[in-house]
């Protein structure tokens, strides 16, 4: 049993960290800030920033 939850959780972790993949390409957009500025998406990489998109929802 001990060694059938280590195997579970080994393939577990496994899994999880291939969810993550690096894109060779992306498509521009642009977005508004809470001030009303736009920010586009290639002007940030233009400077040499990270840029982390998060999506969430609420219910």
């Amino acid at each position: 049993m001990k060694k059938l939850l280590i195997i579970l959780f080994l393939s577990g972790s496994f899994l999880a960290s291939m969810a993550q993949t690096t894109l060779d390409s992306a498509i521009n957009f642009s977005v508004k800030d809470v001030h009303g500025n736009s920010i586009s998406l290639y002007d940030l990489l233009d400077e040499n920033k990270i840029v982390v998109i998060d999506f969430f929802s609420t219910a």
